[in-house]
């Protein structure tokens, strides 16, 4: 057994029938290219022994007597193959368009929640004969670290590594403790709570101050909550979802950083702002004033990276949308992203993360008094969601046969109804746009836009002095 932290526990929290907390994992590959079969049969037969392989695919909810306590994770590893493992056909052609109408429909498929919260979908039809792996899972399981571990344990980086296969004899699980056991666990961990929560409130008292400071010294801060206009997305969610991506070459990414001196997730961001521009503008919906993205950004202490869970920042910064000059924009968002690193330098870390083991007094923060803000000012906290991953190092291979291409994308959050989230691998970054599908029908729309914007910038790069160093 073992406890959810309070970020994990939040995507509990947050999580209703019209925003599911799932994040998608999809792979392509050519079967004709293993070294064993790869059709549905195979793969049903490999889950088992991935889910003893794999720690986090045996965890399943243990939800506290009458709600008192945090959630825990229990090990279930006899999984039901017929409801983990799922088999659809992407419709003709079977291209990029097909594919993404397909994970917007996994995404839609209803879960339960006393089974381990992950499924894996087997797509065939695609073109070519290639298929698709789409795995399903709860982001209380993995952020964006723990899902590059996820995918690098679940594939292989030898081209020669076999098949997993189940231990001899059924696998043993874990039970709901006793009441006897259960109870003296929960007080340990609420009086450890207790103890520790003057600290709690020291820390987030000098963390004022050193903002107060700042903000007397003429430093900017963070992307003001409630300052950005509302637009389609951040309407009222429902469970429909529509979901486009596209791939855009990690080398002309990297030019265009070098170029001009700033940091990938920059240049990510400048792509996405330029898409969504163009595409309000297009529709005669961009306002003068700029939208805000909250970005999630990876905190993981030394020697937390091989943990499973959750563990983020987020920063909250301007997206320059109201500005038309793509280089302009480019820089606006890079100063925006420069000043929530220092920020996030100057101010205790691991406060909100700390803060969310309170989670009724965190709730209260982050979402009650926002959803009030949001009915008295008209305008949403953020307008979005945007996040930026480097993906694998190496190939993976799946029984010999490499995988073509990663995508990923994690939920939307009311009132941020689109996610734009960005996975390299190999020479390509795919950056996929997750939308509610009664705000936006067809988000090809926005993503049609993000090669172009990405072009457009590379068209305007000066060429980078060979002294420069490389922008990460």
């Amino acid at each position: 057994m073992r406890r959810l932290k309070g970020e994990d526990n939040s995507f509990l929290a947050w999580e209703n029938d019209v925003q599911p907390q799932y994040t998608i994992k999809a792979v392509v590959l050519d079967p004709g290219q293993g070294r064993e079969p790869v059709n549905l049969e195979t793969v049903r037969a490999a889950v088992p022994a991935l889910v003893e392989h794999v720690e986090p695919l045996q965890w399943q909810l243990l939800m506290p007597r009458l709600g008192f306590g945090r959630p825990w994770w229990i090990s279930r590893p006899q999984v039901d193959l017929d409801y983990h493992v799922k088999h659809t056909t992407a419709a003709a052609p079977g291209g990029d368009r097909e594919l993404a109408a397909v994970i917007g429909d996994i995404l839609e498929a209803p879960t339960e929640r006393h089974r381990p919260p992950w499924q894996l979908w087997y797509v065939d039809g695609l073109a070519d004969g290639r298929v698709a792996f789409v795995l399903k899972v709860h982001h209380a399981i993995a952020d964006g670290m723990a899902s590059l571990r996820l995918l690098e344990t679940i594939y292989s980086t030898d081209p020669e590594a076999p098949l997993p296969q189940p231990q001899p004899g059924p696998p043993s699980g874990e039970q709901r403790p006793g009441l006897r056991t259960w109870l003296p666990m929960v007080l340990r961990h609420q009086g450890a709570a207790a103890l520790n929560f003057p600290r709690i409130v020291a820390r987030s008292v000098r963390v004022a101050g050193i903002m107060r400071r700042r903000q007397k010294a003429g430093k900017p801060g963070y992307a003001a909550a409630f300052s950005a206009p509302g637009t389609r997305f951040n309407a009222p969610l429902t469970t429909d979802r529509k979901f486009a991506y596209h791939s855009c070459d990690m080398r002309t990414i990297k030019q265009v950083s070098k170029a001009f001196g700033v940091t990938v997730n920059d240049v990510f961001l400048a792509v996405c702002s330029g898409a969504l521009r163009g595409f309000l503008d297009r529709n005669g919906e961009l306002p003068v004033e700029t939208l805000t993205a909250v970005v999630p950004v990876s905190m993981r202490p030394p020697g937390a990276e091989t943990e499973w869970g959750n563990h983020v920042a987020r920063w909250n910064v301007v997206l320059a949308t109201d500005i038309a000059d793509p280089v302009e924009r480019l820089r606006a968002i890079a100063d925006a992203t420069k000043t929530a690193r220092e920020v996030q330098a100057e101010r205790d870390a691991l406060l909100q993360h700390d803060w969310m083991e309170y989670w009724p007094l965190f709730w209260f923060y982050s979402r009650a008094l926002p959803l009030v803000s949001e009915r008295m000012t008209r305008r949403p906290t953020f307008s979005l969601i945007a996040s930026n991953m480097r993906g694998p190092q190496r190939r993976l291979y799946w029984a010999g046969a490499p995988i073509e291409k990663l995508i990923s994308t994690g939920p939307v959050v009311f009132p941020m109804g689109l996610n734009f989230t960005g996975w390299s691998y190999e020479d390509q970054m795919t950056i996929c746009t997750l939308v509610c599908g009664d705000h936006v029908s067809d988000p090809w729309e926005i993503a049609d836009g993000l090669p172009a914007a990405l072009a457009e910038l590379a068209a305007l790069a000066p060429a980078a002095p060979e002294s420069v160093d490389k922008a990460v």
